[in-house]
């Protein structure tokens, strides 16, 4: 059978739009004309076709936003949001670019894409056998086209990851057949096409009702069978059920003209010159090489990469500069597994697979004239231990997976995303494609496609290097590199490798505990809900707990019947089960995360060892994996347990070094508030201080607990975007006096709001938001017209220069801290940096100078700071207050 792919055009290009603009490629060409979308697009596309193997290819678009199911219903889709303003003329482009690459593409007034769709694949099965089709949309709707010959492509994530839908699939997802696909969206509505269906019947409600009765018309014919208020909401909702099935109903007659289906060539001097028009330089070599798969022609741009393969290294081909890559393909890269290593100088190319028991490689390793520049050293350096290769980590004088997110933190960390940095005309494709991925992952490719593969990643750090470090230095932010984030590394490679000892016993005890807890709730559960639930209920499920809340028990709800935390809150008091609900989310995230979750990270060392994540957050923030130590609540007494499963040793005590409200302080300082930095200087409480001036309370006057805690949620809510709606509901009060509060607050610290606008201001000019040391996030939200987006670009616009600092100087402090140990040749160690924390173990005969050096760096880090990138330290002018605890376990620190 020869496939044909059908694509909804614009389905494609929105996920298109919102995977890349959220993953930070904000593409434009010189003379600013958006292009993301349709560079997202057309990868995707054109790799889709090469992957699977299509016969032909036809992609449909809504041509106008009206179409015949306005006339019938008005508001038909009136609730979406607008268009982004950069996407809009990407519309045009991506014609543009399907023309270039001879893909058929279609459009028709009146209609939508799904009709259009659902026209071809009724045509394609009635008029040819030997073809079958498979539909790509995100759109829910178009599962009613399902048939023996038709299945659809569902994106689950991003562009990427697609789950196919034929009749069984459907079954288990919906238990409906594809003729029944309309029923359900006439019964429980579609608010995304602002359909409402029958309120009060959700998607189980509607599953159970079509089983029975098979169709909506079957419902009304019987409606006396059915009773109570189901029936009522039936009744009521009859006109909107049956005018949604229509509107849902995708029209498969619509008049195509000259349609035809013929083997797929995609027009490769078409596509590279819409490709050079649009400055979409990385791609053209990643396109062309699939039109050669596509066409089955020989025809790429593909330059043949000459490299030398070598058994063992030999020292003699060793160079000053080595451009260092080594292939593994597991995410925890402590258990990594080297598949092959690329070394690349100006001597040439070479791959080496065997690397244990080669002596002159580990020679190599630890000669340091030789310098290594490499892709995500931390990882390189683990791998090489792994491996029991030694090595002098100072020949390491390169990262450029640091690098680049130093001058881009939204571009995710992916070697491929090099090219995405700076200027270039390389390529690299993606891992998946050479290795497959999930059950399809194979490391036993071929040995030239590996070796190639491994050659092109290292040959990738080695082009770039030059033009990453001179736009380091052009953006001001080489400092912030070479002197706080590259000497970082070291410091969390040395944090992983000592790793934190577990308490198994204690983890044991605990697990069982909270087992056991879990089922004496759900069984408790069962008791209260007799009669409404079935035995295998199943109480982690939001989609059954959304059915049980909302359609049986019949409790209020959002639009979207949201059944979060904040959510589950606001109906606590309106049945018991609520509570019971909430708790037994907090036992099972205690159990599934950090409990039973935690016994797969273990060691045979009896340790977890994290991966400290240097390059994920916008804001310089460290966060940690495998497993993550970070998010454990110390405010939640349960979770606050788990903290006795880390233990330090038998010679050894955990210290805990706390900044106190550093992110208040950094705020004083950058933004010049005199009021602040005073209450600082004289040591007096910020919130406490801050409520005396927001209540114009005299210096005499006690302040309440109430008083400071309202003066605690405006002296963060500075930080974190502070708005009337938002204070009104954090403090129960209307927001006329959110206002007034507001208001009063910036009257006692006036500078705040100047601060504030100037961030904003700059931020908008710049399309960039910067802290103390430079480290710049890009905030493209900014320039957006929907009030919302630009709103929360404001928000990160004054964030982020706080947050970002206050990361700056934890991280001067650590590398600070680390060379003093070093220097002092001392056996105590850094364990974990969690928040405005860090924490050490320290051996009791070097408790006195441990305490001493680790208290006068973080102390005077803001200082450091300010001289590493060549300001005056003079100009700090608020002190860091640091708190210090002890204990052997976690549990005992703070």
């Amino acid at each position: 059978m020869k496939k044909i792919l059908l694509v909804d055009g614009n389905s494609l290009l929105f996920r298109a739009y919102y995977a890349s603009a959220y993953a930070g490629s904000v593409l434009k060409t010189s003379s600013g004309i958006p292009t993301n979308a349709v560079y997202s697009f057309a990868n995707m596309l054109t790799s889709l076709i090469s992957e699977r193997d299509y016969f032909d290819v036809k992609v449909a678009f809504d041509k106008s936003k009206k179409t015949f199911r306005h006339d019938k219903l008005e508001n038909y889709k009136a609730g979406r949001s607008a268009t982004p303003e950069d996407l809009i003329p990407q519309f045009q482009i991506v014609r543009e670019f399907l023309d270039s690459a001879n893909i058929s593409w279609w459009e028709k007034e009146n209609y939508e894409a799904d009709d259009l769709i659902g026209t071809m694949a009724k045509i394609i099965e009635s008029n040819c056998e030997e073809y079958e089709v498979e539909i790509l949309t995100s759109d829910k709707d178009m599962f009613q086209l399902i048939t023996d010959k038709t299945k659809i492509l569902l994106p689950k994530t991003g562009t990427s990851n697609l789950e196919l839908f034929g009749k069984e699939e459907l079954l288990i997802k919906w238990e409906v057949s594809p003729e029944n696909v309309v029923d359900l969206k006439g019964l429980m509505g579609d608010p995304s096409d602002n359909l409402k269906g029958v309120e009060g019947v959700g998607e189980k409600t509607a599953i159970k009702l079509l089983k029975e009765f098979k169709t909506i018309e079957g419902i009304y014919e019987q409606i006396n069978s059915i009773g109570g208020k189901l029936q009522e909401k039936l009744i009521n909702g009859k006109e909107s059920a049956i005018l949604c099935k229509e509107i849902a109903t995708i029209n498969c007659e619509v008049e195509i003209e000259n349609l035809n289906f013929e083997s797929i060539k995609l027009n490769l001097s078409g596509l590279v010159s819409f490709l050079e028009k649009y400055e979409m330089i990385s791609l053209i070599k990643r396109l062309s090489n699939r039109v050669g798969l596509i066409n089955k022609t020989e025809e790429s741009n593909t330059k043949k990469i000459d490299f030398k393969v070598l058994n063992e290294w030999d020292n003699s081909l060793a160079l000053n500069d080595n451009f260092i890559y080594i292939e593994s393909l597991e995410e925890n890269y402590h258990k990594g597994e080297i598949l092959g290593m690329a070394i690349l100088n100006e001597n040439g190319n070479f791959y080496l697979e065997n690397l244990k028991d080669d002596a002159e490689l580990e020679k190599f390793f630890l000669n340091k004239k030789f310098n290594k520049l490499t892709y995500d050293l931390k990882r390189t350096a683990t791998l090489l231990r792994n491996y029991e290769i030694d090595f002098a980590y100072d020949s390491f004088t390169y990262d450029a997976m640091v690098a680049a997110y130093v001058l881009n933190p939204n571009i995710t960390s992916r070697i491929q995303n090099l090219i995405n940095i700076v200027q270039t005309d390389l390529f690299l494709e993606e891992d998946e494609i050479i290795y497959g991925k999930g059950a399809k992952l194979n490391k036993g490719i071929e040995f030239e496609k590996k070796a190639i593969f491994t050659i092109e990643k290292a040959q990738i750090i080695k082009e770039t290097f030059v033009p990453i470090i001179e736009q380091l230095k052009q953006n001001n932010q080489f400092n912030l590199y070479q002197n706080i984030e590259f000497p970082l590394i070291e410091v969390l490679f040395e944090m992983e490798e000592k790793g934190i000892l577990i308490d198994k016993l204690e983890l044991d005890k605990q697990t069982a505990r909270t087992l056991n807890k879990i089922e004496e709730l759900e069984a408790k559960m069962k008791l209260i809900l007799a009669g409404d639930i079935e035995e295998n209920f199943n109480f982690s499920s939001p989609k059954q707990i959304k059915e049980l809340l909302f359609d049986q028990l019949g409790l209020p709800s959002n639009k979207k019947q949201s059944t979060d935390r904040e959510a589950l809150e606001k109906i606590i008091y309106l049945h018991p089960i609520v509570a019971l609900l909430l708790e037994h989310r907090k036992l099972t995230k205690l159990y599934s995360t950090y409990l039973r979750g935690f016994e797969k990270f273990i060691f045979a060392d009896n340790k977890v060892h994290t991966i400290f994540n240097q390059t994920l957050t916008n804001t310089g923030r460290l966060s940690s994996s495998e497993p993550n130590i970070q998010n454990i609540s110390v405010k939640d007494e349960l979770q606050k347990e788990a903290r006795k499963i880390f233990i330090s040793g038998n010679q050894t005590k955990f210290y805990s070094f706390d900044y106190s409200q550093i992110e208040l302080r950094v705020l004083a300082q950058l933004g010049q508030e005199d009021t602040l930095i005073e209450i600082f200087k004289n040591k007096r409480d910020v919130h406490t201080e801050a409520a005396r001036k927001i209540f114009d309370l005299t210096v005499d006057s006690e302040v309440s607990s109430e008083q400071r805690r309202i003066a605690k949620v405006f002296n963060f809510g500075i930080i974190y975007g502070l708005s009337d709606f938002g204070l009104s509901n954090d403090l129960k009060i209307s927001i006329i006096e959110a206002k007034n509060f507001i208001k009063d607050y910036y009257n006692s610290f006036p500078k705040l709001i100047t601060y504030k606008n100037i961030l904003i201001k700059e931020a908008s000019e710049n399309g960039y938001a910067a802290t103390y040391a430079n480290r710049r996030r890009l905030v493209p939200e900014l320039a957006s017209a929907n009030f919302l987006i630009k709103n929360f670009g404001n928000r990160i616009a004054v964030n982020m220069p706080i947050q970002g600092t206050a990361a700056d100087i934890l991280k001067v402090a650590m590398v600070n801290i680390y060379k003093s140990f070093v220097i002092e040749n001392m056996k105590s160690f850094m364990v974990a940096q969690i928040h405005d924390e860090i924490i050490f173990e320290i051996y009791d005969e070097e408790t006195e100078k441990a305490l001493n050096i680790i208290s006068k760096n973080m102390e005077k880090a803001f200082k450091d700071l300010s001289k590493i990138i060549g300001k005056k330290p003079s100009e700090i002018v608020v002190e860091l207050e640091v708190n210090a605890s002890k204990g052997e376990n976690w549990f005992e620190l703070k």
